[in-house]
């Protein structure tokens, strides 16, 4: 990597100024939904261009598209709600992202990675497998409403293991707020996204719920033991 380019240093840092500009204008009710807009879309092409850095580079930002595209469809839905919700969801992340964790690998669904993009999103990933599971635990809280699947999701299922699993997480992550989603990342793994209420009720039906007992041994299955009487190998 070069340590300076004469072309693009003075690009990136006019790109940091502007950047810098606009969140010190911004606040409670200034963002109209253009502004959103293209702040969203210069977030999503800025990660674009990050990700040619490395493959390892474009694996940490693939969640970002999906990010996007889930707040776009958050201001979209409820533009005028967004900004309250967002104060009244404030809370602090590495409580948040820490309670998840726990809650998450207390039902043995190890492997994931827990991100806080900003105050108002959080991400969790996790390989289909876990993922199914999580849906399955979340649909499993019968006191929350019922949420009919989105058209896109309803598309994915059995279109593969991973897109099923986001397609069913998706399903069940809707019952816990707006503004959730989860999809397919490029490496296979499903990344779902979620507001902090959101967050913080998905580790509450996970703590609800009895984890899994480590040291419970299973029934053995009589006739199956090398020391079961009852069988004689040379008859």
């Amino acid at each position: 990597m070069k340590h300076s380019n004469p072309l693009l240093d003075p690009l990136a840092e006019n790109a940091v100024i502007a950047v810098c500009a606009l969140a010190d204008a911004a606040g409670p009710g200034r963002w109209s939904s253009g502004a959103v807009e293209d702040a969203a879309t210069a977030l999503e092409v800025l990660a674009g261009a990050l990700s040619e850095l490395s493959p390892e580079a474009a694996e940490l930002l693939e969640v970002i598209p999906a990010a996007v595209a889930a707040l776009r469809e958050r201001v979209e839905h409820a533009p005028a709600a967004a900004v309250p919700a967002r104060r009244a969801e404030a809370a602090d992340p590495a409580v948040l992202s820490t309670g998840l964790r726990r809650a998450l690998a207390g039902h043995s669904l190890t492997g994931h990675r827990v991100h806080q993009l900003g105050p108002a999103l959080l991400t969790v990933t996790l390989d289909a497998a876990h993922a199914q599971a999580l849906a399955v635990l979340l649909t499993a809280r019968r006191t929350l409403p019922q949420q009919s699947p989105a058209i896109e999701d309803e598309l994915h299922w059995g279109a593969g293991p991973a897109e099923t699993a986001a397609a069913a997480l998706a399903v069940a992550l809707a019952a816990y707020g707006p503004g959730t989603y989860a999809r397919v990342l490029a490496s296979g793994q499903v990344t779902a996204g979620l507001s902090p209420t959101a967050a913080v009720q998905v580790t509450g039906a996970l703590n609800a719920r009895p984890a899994p007992a480590s040291g419970t041994s299973r029934p053995r299955r009589r006739g199956l033991g090398s020391g079961w009487k009852g069988i004689d190998a040379g008859r």
